[in-house]
């Protein structure tokens, strides 16, 4: 099956695959939803904006006949990170000069110029995870324009492309904690200004991710860090120990202990596939937590005890280092900047 768009921006996307596919879609409040059933297959295909020409595709289903998406470039085009979680996807573009395949656990960094049409296609028959974070470059440039000259040059110069008049294009394996960011996002449960809230940061966390693994990718392969199988698996068996025990967690010792890994190379490994140190980690995870909490009107002395804190002015200061306020105005500040949107 061809199904052909114009525009990029998600909620028209969905809408104009909804009326091609002949089936309904909803929307909810920052997101746009197909649900897939009967003859089409079953799961879901939402689109998702956000601030800052930041927008996020999600197909998360089984279809019962191939896709094929092609995409008509008439303006610019935005800039897409993609990722494939499960099953296969094929992304055809730049008049079909540049063809690849993204396999689980792989990613692209991919600009189509405004002359070329782009295509993916979904095959069949297989469970999709497959997720596309797009950067409009001329509104997300407002933002990032005083800092654009630190990035890689590479991805400074195409996000700078706002006319899209060159294509560019970067493969690579991405990091297990960008894997772990996308299956939040799309194991989310939350509804209303929890979720949109929730899923925003989300997002933005995974494009700092993809930027930091497109940097690591340019390091000498002795800067590297290089771990087997067995001890991924034991690491993320530590992370989920952690995640279970965010109130009361071990210390590494033990945590090192409960996993069966060796603590040094726990340690080591952790901050290889996590970008963080076990302590970093077990704090981000918290104010993700409390920042839920807070949304849900909590009260800041048992949001504080619930994540693992009896000191409330630790606590605070903790929180507003990771979203600059402190706990009592976030709720606010978040309403404030809905308001200005």
């Amino acid at each position: 099956m061809t199904l052909t768009f114009k525009k990029y921006h998600p909620h028209k996307f969905i809408k104009s695959l909804a009326r091609q596919l002949n089936t309904t879609c909803h929307t909810d409040c920052l997101e746009e939803v197909i649900e897939l059933s009967g003859k089409l297959g079953h799961g879901k295909i939402t689109g998702f904006l956000f601030s800052d020409g930041i927008s996020f595709l999600v197909f998360d289903c089984m279809i019962n006949e191939d896709w094929n998406l092609n995409f008509i470039n008439d303006f610019p085009s935005p800039l897409q990170f993609n990722f494939e979680i499960e099953g296969e996807v094929w992304h055809t573009f730049n008049k079909g000069d540049i063809r690849y395949h993204l396999n689980p656990l792989q990613g692209s960094i991919t600009a189509c110029p405004t002359d070329s049409t782009q295509s993916l296609k979904l095959p069949s028959n297989r469970k999709i995870l497959f997720t596309i974070l797009m950067i409009n470059r001329e509104e997300y440039l407002k933002k990032i324009d005083c800092i654009v000259n630190k990035m890689p040059t590479k991805l400074a110069t195409v996000l700078s492309d706002l006319e899209a008049s060159k294509p560019f294009f970067y493969q690579g394996n991405y990091s297990i904690s960008a894997a772990e960011c996308i299956k939040k996002i799309t194991a989310d449960n939350h509804d209303g200004l929890v979720r949109s809230t929730y899923l925003e940061a989300k997002v933005l966390e995974l494009l700092s991710k993809q930027v930091k693994q497109f940097k690591d990718d340019l390091l000498t392969p002795n800067r590297q860090v290089m771990l087997r199988k067995y001890d991924v698996e034991k690491i993320k068996y530590a992370k989920t120990i952690l995640i279970e025990n965010l109130k009361n967690p071990p210390t590494i010792e033990n945590l090192a202990k409960m996993a069966g890994i060796n603590q040094q190379k726990l340690k080591t490994g952790f901050k290889a596939i996590f970008d963080k140190t076990i302590n970093q980690y077990l704090t981000e995870e918290r104010m993700d937590l409390a920042s839920i909490l807070l949304l849900k009107d909590h009260s800041v002395k048992d949001v504080a005890t619930e994540v693992g804190y009896s000191n409330h002015s630790h606590f605070a200061k903790k929180f507003k280092a990771k979203y600059g306020v402190l706990p009592k105005d976030y709720l606010k500040s978040i309403q404030r900047r809905i308001g200005q949107n």
